[in-house]
């Protein structure tokens, strides 16, 4: 598995060739959504298929390897809770949850499988985009045994014209299109969360010294997030000590970066 600190923006490529090689061997690339991802990161974290798909307890872990176990999550975080829960009773767990920065939106025509038309999606992801689904494990997120890898993808999302089935009636589009599937491209970066000093990074710079207050409000415009995403990344803050209520200003409730835990963080 890779170190702690490691982001190899080469080592994914591979691991998409590889991937996508194999796709087109079975003749299968596209039949479900986002099965590139969840198997292309697979791959990146631990290339060892040995280690991959392995029985833990009543669940089946991602990968398991020397360090723990890591758990591929591309999408909602609510139906891993309890998987995650009787993980964490044995053994180190990594949470993997990729963030599309910038993505290629490429129709294609069901029948023909011909290039439909290929453009950039106003759609841009950042770490706040990941807050939602964090919210979500709020209660296991200060476990000690847990680590968050959040890396910053590129990717190109197919889109098929054609006629769907039930299962893909969830994935519809605008103009009849359904999302087929989700193909990395790039690795950007990746933020590691191991610690609660490590969400330092979801203060905005102007709040990050202890003598400045704000209010949700405040926050969320400096963050350039909506105020309902705001107070959950403020609750996120005050959970792990980095953010303190301090008082009121009107009805809003008054916050502070913890200057301890902060210079701890710096």
């Amino acid at each position: 598995m890779l170190p702690i600190s490691t982001a190899d923006p080469e080592r994914l490529r591979t691991a998409c060739e590889q991937v996508t090689a194999a796709d087109r061997r079975r003749d299968s690339i596209g039949t479900l959504s986002e099965k590139t991802l969840h198997a292309v990161l697979k791959r990146y974290y631990e290339p060892d298929h040995d280690r991959h798909e392995i029985p833990v307890g009543s669940y089946v872990a991602d990968i398991v390897g020397e360090d723990g176990i890591i758990e591929i999550q591309t999408r909602s975080f609510s139906k891993l809770r309890p998987k995650l829960t009787a993980f964490l009773d044995v053994a180190h767990v990594t949470v993997v949850y990729p963030i599309i920065v910038e993505k290629t939106v490429i129709s294609i025509d069901e029948t023909t499988g011909e290039w439909i038309s290929k453009r950039k999606s106003p759609k841009k992801g950042n770490l706040y985009t990941a807050v939602p689904e964090l919210y979500t494990l709020r209660e296991l997120l200060p476990h000690p045994r847990l680590t968050l890898r959040l890396p910053l993808l590129t990717a190109n999302e197919i889109r098929r014209f054609g006629v769907r089935t039930r299962r893909r009636k969830k994935q519809r589009t605008r103009r009849g299109e359904y999302v087929s599937d989700l193909i990395p491209t790039d690795l950007l970066s990746e933020k590691v969360i191991a610690a609660p000093q490590d969400y330092t990074d979801f203060i905005p710079c102007a709040f990050r010294e202890g003598h400045t207050t704000f209010t949700a409000a405040a926050f969320s415009e400096e963050a350039c997030v909506d105020v309902g995403c705001g107070r959950r990344i403020i609750n996120l803050l005050v959970k792990m000590g980095l953010v303190e209520a301090v008082g009121q200003q009107g009805r809003a409730k008054l916050y502070r970066v913890n200057p301890q835990r902060l210079e701890t963080a710096l």
